[in-house]
């Protein structure tokens, strides 16, 4: 059997990068693909999509797509910048490090979205640590030959971030962020654009072999995937 696999991303650079490199892998494993930008509104409540500044609305839209009882839900969300009033953000510093917040912050967002009426891995949290930009330093000497092509080469500086840093250690301060540290030393580093080049020439293999917590998750879909293909 097919597994219909919904990906309920942050935004345009999280839809590219699971329409273009877990798309491919995830069919493999017989499961078909839909990559969904979360939809917010604006002041004026004019709709549009990308962001998650408020909570509601992405729980809203999250439930949205379990309504189809044969899908399997997931998410793809950046801990740096989730909203106050995300479900257990009131409680999450107690944790000091930070793979024990965001485990955290993925039980109580699976408890409330969830809840009683959703069946054990039909929905399937996922933080990314802390955004799409710490996978890029799986692999920093693919950073700097993208970003330092008529630019300044800045490797020794990478090197001793990684020399420091797991990529999902890489913190959540806003001046030292992934992507803050990226743009300080490639300033016209595109998200988009260069973000997408960089992990495309990265590959899955490395950058689940550096990064434990989004290896996990992988991990956790492909044995749901397999594990549906025994109901056939």
């Amino acid at each position: 059997m097919t597994l219909l696999l919904k990906i309920h991303v942050e935004g345009y650079t999280e839809a590219s990068f699971a329409s273009r490199m877990l798309r491919p892998h995830l069919e493999e494993y017989n499961c078909s693909i839909a990559v969904i930008i979360n939809k917010t509104s604006n002041s004026r409540g004019i709709a549009h999509r990308g962001g998650l500044s408020h909570y509601e609305q992405f729980r809203v839209n999250t439930r949205r797509l379990l309504k189809n009882r044969n899908a399997v839900v997931t998410t793809m969300i950046d801990y740096y910048g989730l909203p106050a009033d995300f479900p257990g953000m009131e409680e999450v510093n107690r944790f000091p490090i930070s793979a024990e917040r965001v485990a955290y912050l993925e039980r109580r967002l699976d408890a409330d979205i969830s809840g009683d009426t959703v069946s054990e891995d039909t929905f399937i949290p996922y933080i990314q640590l802390h955004e799409f930009e710490a996978l890029l330093f799986s692999d920093v000497s693919v950073v700097d030959r993208v970003l330092s092509v008529d630019r300044e080469s800045k490797y020794a500086e990478l090197t001793e971030i990684r020399n420091h840093y797991a990529p999902e250690e890489i913190n959540t301060h806003p001046e030292t962020a992934p992507s803050k540290r990226l743009k300080k030393l490639y300033p016209r580093y595109s998200k988009t654009v260069e973000g997408m080049a960089i992990a495309e020439r990265i590959g899955l293999p490395v950058i689940r072999s550096c990064c434990p917590h989004f290896d996990a998750w992988l991990t956790k879909l492909e044995l749901v995937a397999e594990s549906r293909q025994g109901t056939e």
